[in-house]
């Protein structure tokens, strides 16, 4: 049976993995002649066997790819070059200023530190360095351990004591844990949480065509706004997204009611920003208060620059959501202050938003990353299979309000169905299917506004893992 690691990937020869090694060699004297003052950092990934790259080592790659390239933020960038997709395994180059000791410091530190560190081989040069061969042991870093079985890897190497299988074995291991039993999200700082909330915004409302949602080339089922409104919505959100991370960042208590209580009133004020920015329309209001939840948690899990995990960030949600369908809810109903998600509640007794961040965005576990994870494709391609798969998971409170019947989430499951048996946006097919419903939404006045944020929280999570 093919590991998912090597799903996908066609086998190279020894010419071909030879011929690479030159042009690699060829590729870092060039820089080194182009930056000649410059420190030049080669990347690559150590996997054994014929097949060197695959749809899931490219997600290891990038996993890794960003997260070097912000431990390396204090050097100034000269040049980046990504070769993701070479036959004989990911490959990139960054060119920055600096010591090259410093430099080999960090890349040393990445490998030893970072969970998918030992796949990673980084190598650091400068055309007029005197510490080119520098060790890891002259710098005081341990030698690097073998994948199997923590003994120095050179000596594993040169004695030969384990074989392809071993290996794979352990490489299947090391992917599983870290993008599939329990994902693994890195720390990244305020900034970069920011803007990966940013892209989030701004990926679902690029992404087209979505069954009665805006996009760049339709207005869906929406015709009091555009992807110009829904851009301008997201960078009025950007203080919003700063400020929840910073409560959850500061927050030191254990009751974590009491931050959704510190970041509530934020979020009120961001609704407001967003009507500023949008003229009175709301794109974002689900998203401001699952996304600004979401960021707090995540920042709370991090607040003591400790790498978290997909589970974690969810218990933090289920925490600061805690009875929120009985005190939100079941209160506002008694007192006949109703909103449509609270008049759902009243009538066919569906917990809408409140009850997915009470239960801990289970679908973004459950349906959400493990979809995009599988993807295949463009990156419109990918977030729009991942799109329909939500749609088809979750209650969506904007679509049964607009059809007026709970009834039309069975309806969504199957239409779900229908398009992924077509083989999804990577196919004619699926796509032709996309556009009709599309179509058929508009024309019936329906839209998946709560599978599109739920989309948002995917891509959010899926830029601090790496999957995008």
């Amino acid at each position: 049976m093919t590991k998912q690691v090597f799903a996908g990937g066609k086998a190279v020869d020894l010419a071909q993995v030879l011929d690479n090694r030159d042009w690699r060699s060829q590729s870092q004297n060039f820089l080194e002649q182009s930056f000649p003052n410059a420190v030049v950092v080669a990347v690559k990934l150590n996997i054994p066997g014929e097949v060197k790259n695959s749809p899931a080592i490219q997600q290891i790659f990038r996993a890794g790819w960003q997260v070097l390239q912000a431990d390396l933020k204090d050097f100034p960038l000269q040049k980046v070059w990504l070769g993701i997709e070479r036959m004989t395994g990911p490959e990139g180059f960054l060119v920055v200023d600096g010591d090259l000791t410093a430099v080999k410091r960090v890349t040393m530190a990445f490998e030893q530190d970072y969970a998918l560190g030992r796949l990673f081989d980084s190598d650091v040069m400068a055309a007029t360095a005197d510490s080119y061969q520098l060790s890891r042991e002259d710098l005081g870093f341990a030698p690097r351990q073998c994948l199997v079985c923590d003994q120095p890897a050179k000596y594993c190497a040169k004695a030969g004591r384990h074989d392809f299988a071993d290996l794979h074995e352990a490489i299947e291991a090391m992917y599983l844990d870290y993008f599939v039993v329990d994902p693994v999200i890195p720390v990244w700082n305020e900034d970069q949480t920011v803007r990966a909330a940013l892209a989030a915004c701004l990926y679902e409302v690029t992404a087209t065509p979505k069954p009665g949602l805006v996009d760049p080339v339709s207005l869906g089922a929406h015709h009091d706004m555009t992807a110009f409104t829904f851009i301008d919505s997201s960078l009025a959100l950007e203080p919003y997204f700063r400020t929840v991370y910073q409560h959850g960042r500061a927050f030191a208590g254990t009751d974590l009611t009491a931050l959704l209580a510190e970041i509530r009133p934020v979020g009120i004020q961001a609704e407001q920003e967003m009507f500023a920015a949008t003229d009175g329309v709301n794109t974002h209001k689900g998203a401001i208060f699952t996304l600004g939840i979401l960021i707090a948690a995540y920042a709370y899990a991090t607040r003591g620059d400790q790498t978290t995990t997909l589970s974690a960030v969810q218990e933090i949600v289920r925490q600061i959501g805690a009875d929120m369908v009985a005190k939100d809810l079941a209160e506002q109903v008694a007192a006949q202050q109703e909103t449509a998600g609270e008049s759902q509640y009243r009538r066919y007794q569906l917990t809408g938003v409140r009850g997915e961040v009470q239960d801990g965005l289970l679908a973004l576990s459950q349906v959400g990353l493990p979809t995009l994870r599988q993807s295949q494709g463009t990156v419109n391609q990918r977030l729009l299979d991942t799109l329909m798969a939500l749609a088809g998971a979750i209650e969506d409170s904007t679509l049964i309000k607009r059809a007026g019947d709970p009834a039309i989430v069975e309806q969504m499951r199957q239409w779900t169905l229908d398009y992924q048996k077509l083989g999804g946006a990577t196919t004619p097919e699926g796509m032709a299917f996309l556009e009709d419903l599309d179509q058929q939404f508009i024309d019936q006045h329906l839209s998946i506004g709560g599978a599109a944020d739920y989309l948002i929280l995917t891509v959010f999570i899926g830029r601090l893992t790496g999957l995008l």
